[in-house]
């Protein structure tokens, strides 16, 4: 192990034994039965990892893969069945937010409680209490016994204990949007700030927009075994190609955010199941929220649309409130196919949302002429982001399908730009110009 290494796997799993009785379990241990179980469910197989410092590891998978049961190996809540593993530094781990915190004691007392798990001393946590407690927002609870916060105010302030320890190695397991509105985009500004100053990162989530953009290599895991593993550029392709035949034939595909590299989401959003049918009049200032959208399709408006490909009109009117602490938002739209493959997206520019009345509320258009799709149904999406496109606060997605009718033979999903002529008469078959292979 380098002296950059901060952590390090060495053949390890994890095995669980079938269910037995106590008698039996017991029979087992005066035997020194060292054997692994017949039915014995392998949660993940042997796997050898080296994380250097400052480096990102992404972890993908569907779910039962094993991602969770790495992650908490790494973190010392489990022990390996086989193999070593070993860490270097302070360690924190997002992974049951709150799972520490003693329900009788105050919001005061568990900051410093849930910080000594994490290897801080009592000095450590006076000299940053005072912005442990500005970021949490709960100054006004920190006096009342935890059993009274809401689940979203034990996010908060576990969230801000954990991420204010400066650890060596973050660990976190789908925990990037906690909390809701402005809190959610704070928290995961945070995370971009360790990651940013060195700290090594293991991530896992399902929201591959955040492995993209965080994680410089990925592990792909598949029924507790290593499918793949390399560059981010190289292993999150596959692993979409992957999902994208798992989704062939589905007849309700999972929403997918857009992937980081070619669409603007950049963290887990809240799902919006049900689009609002009108604007609300009263909203909270601290808020950034879709509040209306509507698909229009050669002037008619609706959820089920028809048209001709390369010549309908499609418009997308997006409508949100803005908050003193996000006042200019960015909107996306994004086209999918039927089965959720993203085609294409595009963000509105910055600083283009702003209020026109003092409810904070905004609203935006984007217009594409003579839509470039071939024949096909497809889905359009509508999200909302932060000022710099890389945190996703909600989306509607599909918010509408659109279904396009088209003569000729062509294939795949756009059309392609261009003319076919005559080849210019100075370009000869005989010039020195190498033939296609």
């Amino acid at each position: 192990m380098s002296s950059e290494t901060v952590l390090q796997f060495t053949e390890v799993s994890k095995t669980y034994p079938p269910q037995r009785t106590p008698l039996i379990q017991l029979w087992n241990q005066l035997r020194g039965h060292q054997g692994i179980a017949r039915g014995s469910f392998h949660a993940l197989k042997p796997l050898s990892l080296q994380v250097n410092r400052g480096q990102s590891l992404g972890i993908v998978g569907l779910n039962g893969a094993g991602k969770s049961t790495l992650l908490q190996l790494a973190a010392g809540t489990l022990t390996p069945s086989t193999g070593q593993v070993v860490s270097r530094g302070r360690v924190a781990a997002l992974l049951e937010l709150g799972s520490g915190f003693n329900p009788e004691a105050t919001g005061r007392e568990n900051i410093y409680l849930y910080a000594a798990t994490m290897g801080m001393g009592r000095a450590q946590v006076e000299d940053r209490i005072d912005s442990i407690i500005d970021f949490s927002g709960l100054s006004d609870a920190l006096d009342m016994p935890v059993k009274t916060y809401s689940s979203g105010m034990q996010v908060r302030l576990a969230f801000s204990v954990a991420t204010s320890v400066d650890p060596d190695v973050l660990i976190v397991d789908e925990a990037l949007s906690v909390g809701d509105g402005v809190f959610a985009k704070r928290s995961f500004d945070r995370v971009m700030q360790l990651r940013e100053q060195g700290t090594a990162l293991l991530l896992c989530s399902h929201a591959l927009f955040h492995v993209d953009l965080f994680c410089e290599r990925t592990l792909w895991l598949d029924k507790g075994a290593l499918r793949d593993s390399g560059p981010t550029g190289i292993v999150l392709p596959r692993y979409q190609e992957y999902l994208d035949a798992q989704n062939q034939g589905s007849p309700a595909p999972v929403p997918k955010a857009p992937h980081a590299a070619t669409a603007p989401g950049a963290t887990q959003p809240e799902v919006v199941s049900e689009p609002l049918e009108g604007l609300v009049s009263a909203q909270r200032p601290d808020l950034v929220k879709l509040l209306k959208a509507q698909v229009t399709l050669d002037g008619v408006t609706g959820k089920e649309l028809h048209g001709h490909s390369g010549q309908s009109d499609l418009t997308v009117d997006i409508f949100l409130q803005v908050s003193q602490q996000e006042p200019h938002p960015r909107a996306a739209v994004v086209l999918s196919s039927d089965s959720g493959k993203i085609i294409g997206s595009t963000l509105s520019a910055a600083g283009a949302l702003q209020a026109t009345n003092a409810q904070g509320h905004a609203s935006i258009r984007f217009h594409l002429p003579g839509l470039p799709l071939n024949k096909g149904r497809y889905r359009v999406g509508v999200y909302l982001l932060c000022e710099n496109g890389r945190y996703v606060y909600e989306w509607l997605d599909p918010f509408a399908h659109i279904a396009l009718a088209a003569q000729g033979s062509h294939q795949g999903p756009w059309l392609m730009p261009g003319q076919w002529q005559p080849v210019p008469a100075q370009v000869s078959v005989l010039t020195d110009t190498p033939a296609p292979a």
